[in-house]
């Protein structure tokens, strides 16, 4: 039952991932639209003012065409990583995450001119702190830095930026854009820190809450379900929408209280559990309930009929063969009432319908009966 919760938790988080995967990505086309649009406002300004130091042609090339180029290039690898279905969530998580740095690295070396540009490596180390992978978050820092590195010292895609070793002004702001490269790394990983140490406050109060909750709908004496826990799984069933089919099925222990009064309630109690036992282990995916006293009760989703009375016959005999050292008794058999659930059928009458089929059984003993069409009862 603890890893039941677990997988729930862990399947919720990874949808959230998927949510700011989708996101990323769409902040990751914004950037590459936005960049193109900003390149064409300034390329207009340079070239009404006068300012550009080659011809138009060359200028096009190199600040429009081929960074947009390049750009489009790693969009569509992202666009074809995130359909792919080969690829993991997490595969998918750290292409985002790294074609983002490299859309940055682009317009950071393709403009180096501006020197506070540096900023733009921030975004991609930030926004990974999200998927709370220290491992990723590492990896995109230390490439930005690498990036920012090779960008200053050993490219010069704009022939008019100036070099880090220039003046003192453009060495400073080099120096300080590492400073901050790196603060930002540290910020990204408190983020992760405090996110997952909220994330485990909030699986201990969810597990707390799930135990809670287990010991309130649990039979103390069986480890079934109790009475409390059918009626939230009747409610379950009635507000399924999905066409399932569920079968309600009732138990009830032949001769039981001669059993208690000949052996007593110690041994009553082995055989509740013991028949407790043979029901999970016979019923598959049916949840086990108990319904009061010596009656139990199976809920069955979609499962047909005639497997289900398979399955009634087959803990019929292995409760017949039990082996219990000196209280075994032949006249303690067990009888069943079957129902299948109508939609719009009310709960109660469901109830009913399997109370009805039981009481049948129950007039023979040791019989399985069906209860079909509200009229006919049909002996097994």
């Amino acid at each position: 039952m603890e890893d039941d919760l677990f997988k729930k938790i862990e399947t919720e988080y990874r949808k959230l991932d998927r949510r700011w995967l989708h996101y990323h990505f769409r902040l990751t086309q914004f950037a590459v639209f936005l960049m193109f649009f900003l390149e064409c406002a300034i390329g207009f300004i340079i070239y009404k003012t006068g300012n550009i130091t080659t011809s138009l042609n060359v200028y096009l090339m190199k600040f429009l065409i081929i960074p947009t180029l390049f750009n489009t290039l790693l969009l569509v690898i992202e666009s074809l990583g995130l359909k792919s279905r080969r690829l993991s969530q997490k595969g998918k998580i750290y292409l985002v995450s790294l074609m983002l740095l490299f859309i940055s690295f682009n317009i950071f070396t393709v403009h180096g001119t501006f020197s506070s540009l540096f900023f733009i490596f921030t975004f991609p180390i930030l926004l990974t702190a999200i998927y709370a992978d220290y491992t990723l978050i590492t990896l995109t820092g230390v490439l930005a830095i690498i990036g920012i590195l090779v960008s200053e010292l050993f490219l010069h895609w704009d022939l008019d930026k100036p070099t880090v070793w220039s003046d003192g002004l453009r060495l400073s702001n080099f120096i300080i854009s590492l400073f901050i490269l790196v603060s930002s790394y540290f910020v990204g990983v408190i983020i992760i820190y405090f996110e997952k140490a909220k994330k485990t406050a909030a699986w201990e109060k969810e597990y707390e809450r799930y135990n809670l909750l287990q010991k309130i709908q649990i039979d103390e004496l069986t480890g079934t379900y109790n009475r409390s826990a059918l009626r939230g799984a009747i409610r379950e069933m009635e507000s399924d929408s999905s066409g399932s089919v569920y079968v309600y099925v009732m138990v009830d222990i032949d001769n039981f209280k001669r059993l208690n009064d000949t052996y007593g309630h110690p041994v009553g109690d082995i055989y509740l559990k013991e028949l407790c036992r043979i029901m999970k282990q016979n019923c598959g995916d049916a949840a086990v309930f108990r319904y009061g006293g010596d009656e139990f009760s199976l809920l069955f989703k979609n499962s047909p009929v005639e497997d289900i009375v398979r399955c009634c016959e087959t803990i019929q005999e292995d409760f017949a063969s039990l082996d219990l050292e000196g209280a075994v008794d032949s006249s303690v058999t067990l009888s069943f009432g079957v129902a299948r659930y109508e939609p719009g059928m009310k709960p109660s009458q469901l109830i009913k319908n399997s109370d009805e089929a039981l009481y049948k059984s129950k007039e023979v003993k040791n019989r399985i009966t069906v209860f079909k069409n509200s009229l006919l009862l049909a002996m097994v």
